[in-house]
């Protein structure tokens, strides 16, 4: 082992030792060495021509609700009531004799016939008191 020691002594000293400047060597300016820069690629740069309507999945698709959205709405527990109740009415559709809370409006009868009408006119036209 001592003997590697002694053989490898004299090799780091000679890397030690810098060697002197030579007065014919000529020094470089320093060169800095940059990539090109990337292309920016703006995706909104073109418009498509084509105007498409929105087919059936577009109307009925609905993004699902982001982490932040749900817990600025109170967190999973009410979410998951909102869909318990929704499920819950779904059945309760099913139900024979259900009505919906909203109900097609349904004209009901005038409330004169033709001779009320026709006395209730003339009653009117003269300012009489009706009896």
């Amino acid at each position: 082992m001592a003997t590697l020691w002694l053989l490898a002594a004299p090799a780091m000293a000679q890397d030690a030792a810098t060697p002197a400047e030579d007065p014919q060597a000529t020094t470089l300016e320093t060169m800095v060495v940059r990539p090109e820069p990337e292309e920016v690629v703006d995706l909104y740069r073109f418009r498509n021509p084509v105007e498409v309507e929105s087919g059936a999945l577009g109307r009925s698709w609905k993004e699902p609700t982001s982490l932040e959205q749900l817990g600025k709405n109170g967190g999973i527990v009410p979410v998951l009531v909102g869909l318990a109740a929704r499920q819950v009415q779904k059945g309760a559709r099913k139900i024979p004799g259900w009505k919906e809370p909203e109900q097609p409006a349904v004209a009901r009868p005038p409330p004169l016939d033709d001779a009320q009408a026709a006395r209730a006119l003339r009653l009117y036209e003269s300012n009489e008191p009706s009896r």
